[in-house]
């Protein structure tokens, strides 16, 4: 994370990561770096003069079947009646967080040096993604198809420019904007981008948690510790399933568990295996975004050092979608594995535990609706997962765009996982919790610090409303997280 302090983020085309990004959406301050203005300010010319000595997409021709049609008239008109032509985003709007991110996301691409825009571009979208909610642009969740965010963005363009109101219903033109710029501002994924790093963000705090979680399942399970000993980190040659590995058995040695059976049912057994995958699509995952947000993609882009414009095929997100599908994918394998260990705590004879986890003697539901709690999620995981975004195309524009990525579907896909993942950890905590209290037990080292956590966690055993209880186990969990980093 670039900053100068706890609370600003400083924007220089190159450094901008997922920690800064978040900090971004939740309403940090942004701050441009000078070095990156004045790479923005020389393709700025780059681009002025290169556009009266040769055709230059979008600015000096028409768009996507267009590309080869000169425009007519003033280029400023032409930048301005693209914008409106393509400012047809639908669905609900996005929430603040995602749209601060883009915004950001935005400026920081554009800090990179390759759009042609002037200074002013990059400027106004910092002030505006750090700047009151009420003066945020309305941005609508659908319209694109992974050939960059073009009608968000032009949602973005025509707001600078005081055509659109603002989220608080005003109009205000950031009167330094050119609408000329319009193109190189659209030709960005930006939302998509923003959808992605919060959900990869959140998805990688709520996966560490689960690591947390699962132990306290493990120790009151009595499982066996052979499957995540140093064997599988020679068995299993990958970074995720070493590293679940090592955690696993950092929180759990200090135990001293005897393991009930001589090898446990897959939920616990082959944890490093499913779960492993995940936090490495999830790392994977942050690496292309990192490199998409830091680097000037913009179609054409302008080479100052070479004095050079390039028309290329950038702005297809491919690398995105299948990060974004991989990591879905692998969430459900991870999903799957909390769902069992919930069923063996509230129904596994072999656990030596009361069924749903109930008082025994008068007949109670006990947590026997955390099971469908769980599967609800589960189900919700699976939905998601179960189409990859990345393998459907679409040809658009008289067959010139003939293979679209769908990128922003499957960050959408990303986003709608992110609560129904930690609403499947936390019922597993809520069980988890109960269970190790049933027994008696009370583990030792980083677990003990996991159970102190959660001691508001209620310990009557009465049939009650469960959902206080779960939505107090989802706020427990980045506390968990951090016990396992």
């Amino acid at each position: 994370m670039t900053a100068t302090s706890t609370d600003t983020v400083v924007l220089d085309g190159t450094r901008l990561d997922l920690d800064a990004m978040r900090h971004v959406s939740a309403g940090g301050r942004l701050e441009v770096a000078g070095d990156g203005l004045q790479a923005v300010a020389m393709t700025a010319a780059l681009a002025d003069r290169l556009a009266t000595e040769r055709p230059l997409y979008g600015r000096t021709t028409g768009v996507g079947a267009n590309r080869d049609q000169p425009v007519e008239g003033e280029p400023e008109a032409h930048g301005v009646a693209i914008l409106r032509s393509h400012a047809a985003g639908w669905g609900a709007p996005l929430p603040a967080p995602i749209v601060r991110a883009a915004l950001g996301i935005r400026a920081n691409q554009l800090l990179a040096g390759g759009s042609g825009v002037e200074p002013a571009l990059p400027l106004a979208l910092a002030e505006m993604a750090s700047g009151p909610e009420e003066d945020l642009p309305v941005v609508h969740r659908y319209g694109a198809l992974g050939t960059s965010d073009l009608t968000a963005l032009a949602e973005v363009g025509l707001t600078l420019l005081g055509e659109r109101p603002r989220a608080g219903g005003h109009r205000h033109r950031s009167l330094a904007v050119r609408s000329i710029d319009a193109l190189p501002l659209m030709s960005s994924h930006a939302f998509t981008l923003a959808e992605a790093a919060l959900g990869c963000h959140a998805l990688q705090r709520i996966s560490r948690a689960a690591l947390t979680v699962s132990a306290l399942t493990w120790v009151a399970l009595n499982g066996n510790l052979e499957a995540v000993g140093p064997a599988v980190r020679t068995v299993t040659p990958f970074p995720g399933a070493a590293e679940v590995a090592r955690v696993m058995s950092d929180l759990l040695e200090p135990q001293h568990l005897e393991p009930r059976h001589i090898q446990d049912f897959f939920g616990l057994r082959t944890w490093p295996q499913v779960h492993g995958p995940l936090l490495d699509s999830l790392d994977a995952l942050q690496q292309v975004i990192e490199s998409s947000v830091n680097t000037a993609s913009e179609n054409p882009v302008f080479l100052a050092a070479d004095g050079l414009a390039a028309h290329h095929g950038a702005f297809h997100a491919a690398y995105v979608a299948l990060g974004l599908d991989t990591a879905l994918l692998a969430l459900t394998r991870s999903a799957k594995a909390g769902q069992s260990r919930i069923s063996h705590l509230l129904t596994d004879p072999a656990a030596w535990l009361p069924r749903f986890l109930a008082d025994p003697t008068t007949g109670a539901s006990g947590l026997l609706i955390a099971e469908y709690a769980a599967g609800s999620a589960l189900a919700v995981i699976r939905g998601q997962a179960s189409t990859p975004a990345s393998v459907q195309t679409i040809s658009v524009s008289a067959g010139v765009e003939d293979d679209a990525s769908f990128s922003t579907t499957a960050a959408v896909r990303m986003g709608a996982v992110v609560d129904s993942y930690r609403h499947l950890v936390a019922v597993e905590l809520v069980c988890a919790v109960r269970a190790l209290r049933m027994r008696g037990i009370e583990p030792g080292g980083r677990l003990a610090e996991a159970l102190d956590a959660c001691r508001a966690l209620p310990a009557d055993l009465a049939d009650r409303d469960l959902a206080p209880d779960f939505a107090l186990a989802e706020e427990l969990l980045e506390t968990l997280a951090s016990l396992a980093d």
